[in-house]
């Protein structure tokens, strides 16, 4: 059985994966990569509606992976570098592209 840490580590981790996985998010965040942008702005780089870049900006913005300023009556969104990057860490640790030292020498290791 996993330990608790860990599993709450990974249910978080899974909940970001859920809101990428979704093509027009992935490509917003490729977008916002050089700097914030306008909802307008990504909705035309990506050829769909305005709307339906809110929505999908939204979903971005609640998962925390994104961050919404107001300039006047317009939204300005930035990727947040910081989230991204624990995310980042978090997947290569529970993925094992990362593994911490104390973590080999406790493992077992199969008998040849």
């Amino acid at each position: 059985m996993q330990p608790t840490l860990t599993r709450r580590r990974a249910v978080a981790v899974a909940e970001q994966l859920v809101v990428l996985a979704e093509p027009h998010r992935l490509l917003i965040l490729r977008h916002l990569r050089r700097g914030d942008q306008y909802a307008g702005r990504l909705a035309r780089a990506l050829g769909i509606s305005p709307s339906l870049a809110s929505h999908h900006l939204a979903a971005l913005v609640d998962s925390g992976l994104v961050t919404r300023r107001q300039h006047g009556p317009f939204a300005c969104f930035a990727a947040d570098r910081e989230a991204l990057g624990e995310l980042h860490a978090e997947l290569g640790l529970l993925m094992g592209a990362v593994v911490p030292p104390e973590a080999l020498a406790a493992a077992e290791q199969c008998q040849t």
